[in-house]
Order: structure tokens, then sequence, then C-alpha cells
């Protein structure tokens, strides 16, 4: 027993250093053909949903656990979500009957940022779609340009309350998740980026999702750097690589997935580059994009698809500056993506996607690098 006791408090001890506590759910729903619902919430440090499922009774449940603050859950009915924030408190949650989206959650803080600032953005969301529809089969050239002109002014004050929001609530754990749309979307410069992401409180900074933030603009920022001789990264086994023990050898980065078709359907072409030119000087470096819980995926990829004699790094394992898994970007970017890397470390190529054309401009540039007379 005092052995279960010592696990038990160890656990509790873990949780509290990576800043999770427990958190309860008193939901109430108002339909009484309703007895069960499903409860999901994203654990950022594994990089999967947590799946419950709850018994409903008398229409009243209770949903109980451990999470981070600024948890993004979401509670299926009848094939039906609702998405909510929740932080590690005691919360009421009431779901009304035919109409789920009109939920009422009180006692969590970053839900209540959340509503606050979709009170604002949501109708500036609705009329920039209205606007791309319109822009889409508009044939007057004046008219539209008096829509890309109203499109930029309605994205500048979408831009101004994520980040007004941001620089007024540095203790929201609602905040690092504003930064997103300002990563994708809006393609904001990094350093821009970086000056706001400090703005930040240590506490929202030291979460999971705040770090993910920070090596996400770190990610934007590097990617645009020219020479990257300084560049390093783990590889599957454990070896540390860097850009510059390949000083006088022209590297091919290859950021894939085992998911991906098209990254699978260009390696028999990079199979054929590797072996023409590795002995000129051509290095591989393949860069996996999936996720933590699907490392075992990634490994069995590498085995069916014979390019174990490259390297291979999983990116989600490589966190930091200077990291050659920085060199894609940061989120939604296309993969397969590649990168060509000159004998002094500098970017000079780099494709995203892979089709005839782009096997054709690869074949003419190393053609021209080791082929020359």
């Amino acid at each position: 027993m005092r052995h279960i006791f010592l696990f038990i408090i160890s656990l509790l001890i873990c949780s509290l250093i990576n800043g999770e506590a427990p958190f309860k759910i008193n939901g109430k729903i108002d339909d009484a053909n309703v007895d069960t619902v499903f409860f999901r919430h994203w654990i950022c440090e594994k990089d999967s949903d947590a799946i419950d499922t709850v018994l409903v009774i008398n229409g009243t449940f209770t949903i109980e656990g451990i999470i981070s603050p600024g948890t993004f859950a979401r509670l299926c009915v009848n094939d039906e979500e609702v998405p909510i924030f929740i932080d590690p408190v005691e919360m009421q949650l009431h779901l009304k009957k035919d109409s789920l989206e009109k939920f009422v959650l009180h006692g969590s803080q970053t839900q209540t940022d959340r509503e606050n600032v979709e009170s604002q953005t949501n109708p500036l969301e609705d009329l920039f779609y209205k606007n791309r529809k319109q822009l889409d089969s508009e044939q007057s050239e004046q008219k539209e340009a008096l829509l890309i002109l109203q499109r930029d002014s309605i994205v500048n004050l979408l831009d101004s309350i994520r980040i007004n929001f941001i620089t007024s609530h540095p203790d929201s754990y609602y905040s690092p998740n504003l930064f997103i749309d300002l990563l994708t979307k809006r393609k904001k410069n990094a350093d821009e980026l970086m000056n706001l992401y400090n703005e930040l409180s240590e506490n929202v900074k030291a979460t999971c999702w705040g770090k993910r933030i920070y090596n996400y603009i770190l990610q934007r920022k590097e990617s645009t750097m020219s020479n990257v001789s300084s560049f390093k990264a783990l590889d599957k086994d454990g070896n540390l690589i860097k850009i510059s023990d390949f000083a006088g050898k022209y590297i091919l980065v290859d950021f894939w997935a085992s998911w991906c078709v098209p990254c699978i359907n260009g390696f028999p072409h990079l199979k054929e580059l590797y072996s023409k030119y590795k002995d000129k000087g051509l290095a591989v470096i393949a860069i996996s994009t999936d996720f933590k819980e699907d490392e075992q995926k990634w490994l069995n990829a590498i085995d069916k698809n014979d390019i174990s004699e490259w390297i291979q790094i999983l990116a989600c394992k490589n966190e930091g500056e200077y990291n050659i898994c920085n060199l894609h970007g940061t989120l939604l970017s296309l993969i397969p993506h590649y990168i060509v890397i000159d004998k002094s470390g500098n970017v000079i190529k780099q494709w995203r996607g892979f089709n005839d054309e782009i096997a054709k401009e690869q074949n003419k540039l190393f053609e021209s690098v080791f082929e020359k007379p």
C-alpha cells in the first residue's frame, strides 16, 4: 500500500511540474434521450487526443481528470461536437437540446477569453469569406480592386484584434492560440511575431502550447536563412548530425511523412539521384514530419520503402534554435519539401510537392553540379 501511495504522489508531483492540475466539469443536458457523451481533450505533450465515455444520468454528467491550463476539448453528443477550452478548475456546463452550439460554460477563464475574442472576430471572418466569394466571381477590374481593398482592411482589423488581445492579456492561456492565424493565414514577419511572443507572461510561455508557438516562430525565422552551416539535429539513432560536417558536399534535404503519398512517390527518383551522385559528393537527409504517436509508422515506412541508407530524422524530436528541422517552415507547410544545400552550407534551391517537372528540375540542377566539365 505504501508503494502505491508513493507512486500516486510521484504522479501528482510530475503533473504539477508540467503545469497540470485536476479539473471537474459538472454537466447538464436538456435532452432526456441522451445517455452517453464522449469527451475528447488534446494532450499537447503527446500530440494526441485522450477519449473518455461519460454516462449521462437524469440529464446530468460529471467529467474529472488532470489537464494543463487552456486545454482544448470537445464533447461529442449524437455525432455533434461542442468545442470548449477548459482549465484545471471546477466548471459548470449547460448543453441545450437542438442547439448545442449555444452551450454555456462557466468557470473556465480560457473559454471566456475565447468568447471575448470571437465576439469581435466572427463577424469580420464572415465578411472575409463573403468578400472572397465575391472576388472569385468578379469580372470587373474596378470592382475587383475595391474588393481587394476591402479584404485587406478586414485582415488588418482581424490582426489588430488578435494582437491587442495578446498584448493586453499576457496571462491568458488563450493568447497562444491567436498566434496560429498570425503564423498561417497572415504570414507575419518572424521578428514581429517574436516581439509579440515576448509580451506573454512566463507562466504562459512555460506551457507546452506556449513552447510550441516559440518553436513555430523560430521555424518561420530560420526557414528564411540563406546560410545554414550552423544547423544540426539528432537522427533516429540519437547521433548529432551537423550541416558543417558535410562541408564540401551537396545535401538534399527531403521533408516527408509516412502517410504522404506524393512523398513516397518521390522516393524512387531520390534513390536514382543518390545512387548516381553519392560517390561524387551528394548526401541525403530525410526528415519526417510525423507526430510522436506515429513514430513506429515512420520507422516502418523507412524499412518498407528501403530508404535506411539516408540519414533519418524525426522532426518532433528536434526543437530549439538552429535545428535542421526548422528549415521546413511552420504549420501547414506542404510536403514533400526538398531543399538543396551547397558545399558552403547555403540554401540554393527548394521545391514543394513532387511531379515530373520537379524531377526534371532536380536532374538538371545536379547534372550542372556534378557533371559539368
